[in-house]
Protein backbone atom coordinates (compact mmCIF):
# COMPACT_ATOMS: atom_id res chain seq x y z
CA UNK A 1 0.00 0.00 0.00
CA UNK A 2 1.20 3.27 -1.02
CA UNK A 3 1.16 6.14 1.74
CA UNK A 4 -0.02 8.99 -0.26
CA UNK A 5 -3.14 6.11 -0.62
CA UNK A 6 -4.40 7.07 3.31
CA UNK A 7 -3.64 11.28 3.46
CA UNK A 8 -7.03 11.66 1.67
CA UNK A 9 -9.37 9.32 3.61
CA UNK A 10 -11.43 10.62 6.14
CA UNK A 11 -10.83 9.32 9.58
CA UNK A 12 -13.71 8.62 12.00
CA UNK A 13 -14.77 11.42 13.95
CA UNK A 14 -14.25 10.78 17.95
CA UNK A 15 -17.80 10.54 19.46
CA UNK A 16 -18.62 14.10 22.18
CA UNK A 17 -17.37 12.57 24.78
CA UNK A 18 -14.35 10.91 24.25
CA UNK A 19 -13.09 14.67 22.44
CA UNK A 20 -14.27 16.83 25.62
CA UNK A 21 -14.00 13.95 28.70
CA UNK A 22 -11.18 16.29 30.40
CA UNK A 23 -13.45 19.13 31.08
CA UNK A 24 -16.83 17.49 30.90
CA UNK A 25 -15.87 15.15 34.31
CA UNK A 26 -15.29 17.31 36.50
CA UNK A 27 -18.02 20.14 35.47
CA UNK A 28 -20.66 17.20 35.92
CA UNK A 29 -18.86 16.30 39.14
CA UNK A 30 -19.38 19.98 40.43
CA UNK A 31 -22.76 20.78 39.16
CA UNK A 32 -23.91 17.69 40.94
CA UNK A 33 -22.29 18.75 44.05
CA UNK A 34 -23.54 21.95 43.70
CA UNK A 35 -26.63 21.01 43.65
CA UNK A 36 -26.70 18.67 46.97
CA UNK A 37 -25.57 21.48 48.86
CA UNK A 38 -28.11 24.07 47.37
CA UNK A 39 -30.99 21.25 48.19
CA UNK A 40 -29.24 20.55 51.64
CA UNK A 41 -29.43 24.19 52.56
CA UNK A 42 -32.80 25.25 51.12
CA UNK A 43 -33.88 21.84 53.03
CA UNK A 44 -32.60 23.14 56.02
CA UNK A 45 -33.62 26.84 55.41
CA UNK A 46 -37.39 25.41 54.77
CA UNK A 47 -37.12 22.68 58.01
CA UNK A 48 -36.24 25.08 60.44
CA UNK A 49 -38.64 28.52 59.16
CA UNK A 50 -41.55 25.46 59.42
CA UNK A 51 -40.46 24.06 63.20
CA UNK A 52 -39.74 28.36 64.25
CA UNK A 53 -43.16 29.20 62.65
CA UNK A 54 -45.30 25.96 63.69
CA UNK A 55 -44.61 26.60 67.54
CA UNK A 56 -47.62 26.38 69.68
CA UNK A 57 -47.17 30.08 71.20
CA UNK A 58 -47.75 31.31 67.45
CA UNK A 59 -49.86 28.57 66.19
CA UNK A 60 -52.93 29.93 69.39
CA UNK A 61 -52.21 33.67 69.30
CA UNK A 62 -52.96 33.27 65.41
CA UNK A 63 -56.17 31.45 66.28
CA UNK A 64 -56.91 34.47 68.56
CA UNK A 65 -56.11 37.10 66.13
CA UNK A 66 -57.69 35.59 63.40
CA UNK A 67 -61.14 35.15 65.54
CA UNK A 68 -60.90 39.45 65.97
CA UNK A 69 -63.34 41.41 64.07
CA UNK A 70 -60.90 44.49 64.10
CA UNK A 71 -58.06 43.14 62.81
CA UNK A 72 -60.29 41.19 59.77
CA UNK A 73 -61.79 44.58 59.01
CA UNK A 74 -58.07 45.60 58.31
CA UNK A 75 -56.39 43.01 57.15
CA UNK A 76 -59.01 40.59 55.59
CA UNK A 77 -59.93 36.89 56.09
CA UNK A 78 -57.68 33.62 56.45
CA UNK A 79 -54.74 35.65 58.06
CA UNK A 80 -51.31 33.69 58.67
CA UNK A 81 -47.79 33.80 59.04
CA UNK A 82 -45.57 35.50 56.37
CA UNK A 83 -42.04 34.52 57.42
CA UNK A 84 -40.06 34.23 60.03
CA UNK A 85 -40.41 34.97 63.34
CA UNK A 86 -37.81 37.91 65.44
CA UNK A 87 -37.77 38.14 69.50
CA UNK A 88 -37.34 35.28 72.09
CA UNK A 89 -39.08 32.08 72.78
CA UNK A 90 -38.11 30.09 75.65
CA UNK A 91 -39.33 27.03 76.32
CA UNK A 92 -38.59 24.29 79.49
CA UNK A 93 -40.57 21.40 79.15
CA UNK A 94 -44.25 22.80 80.23
CA UNK A 95 -43.33 26.45 81.28
CA UNK A 96 -41.79 28.79 79.18
CA UNK A 97 -41.90 32.73 77.96
CA UNK A 98 -41.88 34.55 74.71
CA UNK A 99 -42.05 37.89 72.98
CA UNK A 100 -41.59 37.46 69.74
CA UNK A 101 -43.08 39.93 66.54
CA UNK A 102 -44.65 37.47 63.73
CA UNK A 103 -45.25 39.10 60.14
CA UNK A 104 -48.81 37.68 58.75
CA UNK A 105 -50.41 38.67 55.94
CA UNK A 106 -54.64 38.30 54.82
CA UNK A 107 -56.40 39.04 51.92
CA UNK A 108 -56.44 42.82 52.17
CA UNK A 109 -52.89 43.43 53.84
CA UNK A 110 -49.67 42.87 55.95
CA UNK A 111 -48.78 43.53 60.01
CA UNK A 112 -46.92 41.90 62.55
CA UNK A 113 -48.34 40.30 65.29
CA UNK A 114 -46.66 41.14 68.80
CA UNK A 115 -47.46 38.08 71.09
CA UNK A 116 -46.17 38.51 74.91
CA UNK A 117 -46.85 35.25 77.09
CA UNK A 118 -45.98 32.99 79.41
CA UNK A 119 -46.38 29.04 79.56
CA UNK A 120 -47.62 27.61 82.42
CA UNK A 121 -48.43 23.66 83.58
CA UNK A 122 -48.38 23.36 79.66
CA UNK A 123 -50.18 26.43 78.49
CA UNK A 124 -50.29 29.77 77.26
CA UNK A 125 -51.34 32.55 79.44
CA UNK A 126 -50.87 35.96 77.02
CA UNK A 127 -49.91 39.15 78.40
CA UNK A 128 -50.34 40.94 75.61
CA UNK A 129 -51.66 40.06 71.86
CA UNK A 130 -50.87 43.28 69.68
CA UNK A 131 -51.21 43.55 65.71
CA UNK A 132 -49.53 46.25 64.28
CA UNK A 133 -51.67 47.32 60.57
CA UNK A 134 -48.57 47.74 57.94
CA UNK A 135 -50.41 49.85 55.60
CA UNK A 136 -52.36 52.32 58.12
CA UNK A 137 -49.62 52.21 61.12
CA UNK A 138 -52.52 51.36 63.66
CA UNK A 139 -52.11 49.16 66.65
CA UNK A 140 -55.04 46.96 67.59
CA UNK A 141 -54.67 45.72 71.07
CA UNK A 142 -56.07 41.80 71.51
CA UNK A 143 -55.51 41.26 74.67
CA UNK A 144 -53.81 42.92 77.56
CA UNK A 145 -53.45 41.85 81.27
CA UNK A 146 -53.57 44.91 83.16
CA UNK A 147 -51.08 45.57 85.82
Amino acid sequence: MDEKQFDNQLLPKENWFKRNWKWAVPIGCLSMVGLFIVLLVGGAFWGISKVVNDNDVTSHAMSIINHNSEVKEQLGTNIETDGIFSGNIAITNDTGNADISVPIKGSKGTGKALIKGKKEFDKWNYENISVYIDETKELIEIQKIKE
